[in-house]
């Protein structure tokens, strides 16, 4: 999932997630579903962020390495 998607995701998640505790109670069925669902869309958001950031870091390495030598 592309970058923008899944923080439009996020975003609408959590704002419905927001709205609905207002509402229910945390243990309704359907505020755990999509708390869990949120959960999930989080987790891929901060492994796409790490794996940029390990991307950049090796980048920066080669290239630092390559001056050098």
């Amino acid at each position: 999932m592309g970058y923008y998607i899944l923080n439009r995701k996020i975003i609408i998640k959590r704002a419905l997630l927001n709205f609905l505790l207002k509402f229910f109670l945390p243990t309704n069925r359907m505020v755990l579903n999509l708390s869990q669902s949120l959960d999930k869309s989080v987790s891929l958001r901060q492994n796409q962020l790490y794996k940029t950031y390990k991307n950049k870091l090796s980048l920066k390495k080669r290239t630092y390495l390559k001056y050098i030598a």
